[in-house]
């Protein structure tokens, strides 16, 4: 993390509240500290020795991963390249884990070219901006995995535009039928994928990345089960998109995103990850001292933030 990044975390940990006026700091500024990201994938050496990907699927099968499962991966493809396999073979290997009657997704998030540069998207009013969300065309930028697998024939995505997941699977289609049901659906809500994984017991994989900077299933904890402390006017911005399928057919939507200011300015990430690390909730390992692997049960997590939810304690300040 380097000598700021160390002094960052130390200050930020003496108190949720400083850590969010360092946030404010860092995205008021975030031109000048985006180098010390901690968000940023991790890059590969050049002097990474080569590592067997058997070794990889032999510890997910030892933590329960294996025929059947419903396995949700985040992933960098940079971590990865020491295997020498490429994304078609890495993404065969993990279908071959979760076998015939298993599903494996992964986070197929989008890039749209309408919507301002990232650093300006939090200031700048989109409410009237019409994106175009083609389904099976529009940029990903969740990494190399989700992009081969968004090309596959037999891989479904989701319709709704923000955070979307691909699949592959006899849990896809199912997945993903009812994820732009209801008015303004959020991204994470009672209909969405991601809630779909965790009501089917999904296991949750960071492959290459931390999942304390990865670990998207939380937002579900704030949007789908209708107990969050803010209201929807306070948490959401409603956005407008026109989303062509599969087939050419296009449709006009609007959707409900979390306000980028939530996640950017009002979140004490490290003490959310401190006290997650704590109870162990995420089991982690190193192969070979090359690919970082944490692996968790969505339902197991976001339990835990629903029962921190009822005793008042919330990251969000």
């Amino acid at each position: 993390m380097g000598t700021i990044g160390n002094i960052y975390r130390m200050i930020a940990l003496t108190s949720p509240r400083f850590e969010v006026m360092l946030r404010k700091l860092y995205w008021n500024n975030s031109k000048l500290f985006g180098k010390f990201n901690p968000n940023r994938a991790p890059k590969a050496s050049s002097e990474s020795q080569h590592v067997d990907f058997v070794k990889v699927i032999e510890w997910l099968k030892a933590q329960g991963v294996g025929n059947g499962s419903l396995l949700v991966v985040h992933s960098s493809y940079a971590a990865l390249e020491c295997t020498g396999l490429d994304s078609s073979q890495i993404i065969n290997t993990l279908l071959e884990l979760v076998g015939e009657e298993g599903t494996l997704a992964m986070p197929a998030i989008r890039r749209y070219k309408e919507e301002p540069k990232p650093d300006e998207i939090r200031t700048t009013d989109i409410s009237n901006l019409v994106c175009k969300y083609d389904v099976k065309k529009t940029m990903v930028q969740s990494g190399v995995l989700p992009f081969t697998m968004l090309r596959r024939k037999d891989s479904v995505v989701s319709h709704h535009p923000l955070n979307p997941l691909v699949a592959i699977g006899p849990m896809a289609v199912s997945m993903m039928a009812h994820n732009l049901d209801g008015e303004a659906p959020s991204p994470h809500g009672p209909n969405s994928c991601w809630k779909f994984c965790y009501d089917h017991d999904a296991f949750v994989l960071g492959l290459g990345v931390d999942l304390n900077h990865y670990n998207t299933i939380s937002h579900i904890n704030e949007e789908a089960f209708g107990n969050w402390k803010w209201s929807d006017e306070e948490w959401y911005r409603r956005r407008k998109f026109v989303i062509i399928d599969e087939d050419g057919q296009s449709q006009c939507v609007v959707v409900r995103e979390r306000k980028p200011e939530w996640g950017m300015l009002r979140f004490a990430e490290l003490h959310a990850n401190k006290d997650r690390n704590a109870t162990g909730l995420i089991k982690r390992t190193s192969i070979d001292g090359e690919i970082t692997l944490c692996l968790e049960k969505a339902r197991d997590y976001v339990d835990y933030l629903q029962e921190n939810n009822k005793k008042g304690k919330f990251y969000y300040l």
